[in-house]
């Protein structure tokens, strides 16, 4: 959790921070930063007020920029004159705004600067990134990959950039109304209050869901990569684990780069030429650099052994050292898109479920102890003492 360090004696101020920043961010009232816990996320506000009237805005600033372990500074001040704020910018001070300012607005300014500070400083959570040209596999097996990491009690989210429609919101019946061009405008405000009420939840498993379109259909305009980049970041920071389906993604340097953040990159590929070459076009458009290349991983949709083109040989045309076999049952999967019901959470998940957990690196859950076997316990000792 971010916090906000105020150095002020002023306990009204600290309460309008508090009301303006909600109850995901903590406000500290401190006298002085060496009292504080600059271990974590956050920024550090400093109440004009409170300065002693013999020390200067800009030695304050600079003191508090010293001590503040890399934390952006902000400035609440009554004095909004546009030479007393030049002076404060000047000296460092990361922005300002009015004491007696409405809430919103002292909001805004504190949400980005703890969104730079979050992303800049905070523990991100772990990146997937999922390619592959056959979008509805490739939806579906990122769908999957994501409901695994939310099982695994890992705050998760879904991003699907699959067009015409998004195929993750069929797959999870879901109704989504939110998508990354309404994620990008909101970006400076964005925090975990914004994203637990605007995004998509799959209430089973607590999935959360961003899709490309944001249900309209069409392509989102007046984005571009560097806009999708930050915006993975902001929700890293948000969330334990974001799984990208790069769908109608095919932007080479925005590819690129998200691959470049990524903890992992997955190319789904079935055992088809005519798909095996369009992920070797695919990669070839993206060109990773070795250290990506080398957390690159072909998963092989529908595997089936008796298919001569195998895992090895695609693998090899595409230059990639790692591949698993994903084995699936086509009648089961259709199934499971046409009802919304995803194969991840079908109680007896099989060997399709364990192959995800593998993908995912989450371990298998533990068996509980054999039905009945308490019963056959009591049994066994009312014996016992009946011969006792």
């Amino acid at each position: 959790m971010p916090t906000i360090n105020l150095l002020s004696v002023d306990r009204a101020l600290e309460q309008r921070l508090a009301e303006a920043v909600g109850e995901h961010v903590t406000v500290e009232m401190v006298q002085s930063l060496e009292l504080a816990d600059l271990s974590g996320p956050g920024i550090v506000v400093i109440d004009h007020a409170s300065i002693p009237a013999e020390r200067s805005l800009p030695s304050a600033i600079g003191q508090a920029l010293l001590a503040a372990s890399g934390r952006g500074v902000v400035v609440a001040t009554d004095d909004m004159q546009a030479d007393q704020v030049l002076l404060a910018i000047r000296a460092g001070a990361a922005d300002v705004f009015a004491r007696n300012a409405e809430q919103k607005q002292v909001s805004d300014v504190l949400t980005r600067l703890l969104n730079t500070s979050m992303t800049a400083q905070g523990r991100l959570g772990g990146f997937t990134l999922v390619l592959g040209s056959d979008q509805e596999a490739m939806a579906i097996l990122a769908a999957d990959m994501a409901l695994a990491h939310s099982g695994n009690d890992t705050h998760s989210l879904l991003v699907d950039c699959t067009l015409p429609v998004s195929t993750a919101e069929a797959y999870l019946d879901l109704k989504v109304d939110y998508g990354l061009a309404a994620a990008v405008a909101d970006i400076d405000r964005m925090d975990t209050s914004l994203l637990s009420d605007a995004l998509a939840r799959h209430e089973a498993s607590g999935l959360s869901l961003l899709t490309f379109d944001g249900g309209t259909g069409t392509e989102p305009a007046g984005i571009g990569p560097n806009d999708i980049v930050g915006l993975v970041q902001l929700l890293r920071a948000n969330f334990g684990h974001v799984v990208l389906g790069g769908g109608s993604l095919r932007h080479g340097g925005l590819l690129r780069e998200l691959a470049s953040q990524a903890s992992a990159v997955e190319l789904v590929c079935s055992q088809s030429i005519g798909e095996l070459d369009a992920c070797r076009r695919l990669l070839e458009k993206v060109s990773l650099d070795t250290a990506t290349a080398a957390r690159l991983r072909l998963l092989v949709w529908d595997h089936d052994p008796r298919i001569l083109l195998d895992g090895r040989r695609m693998a090899d045309v595409l230059g990639i050292d790692a591949v698993m076999g994903v084995q699936i049952d086509r009648v089961r999967a259709r199934n499971a898109l046409n009802a919304g019901k995803p194969m991840m959470l079908d109680r007896d998940g099989g060997p399709y479920a364990q192959t995800i957990r593998r993908i995912c690196n989450i371990a298998p859950p533990v068996k509980a102890a054999m039905p009945g076997i308490d019963r056959v316990r009591r049994a066994v000792l009312r014996r016992l003492e009946k011969t006792a």
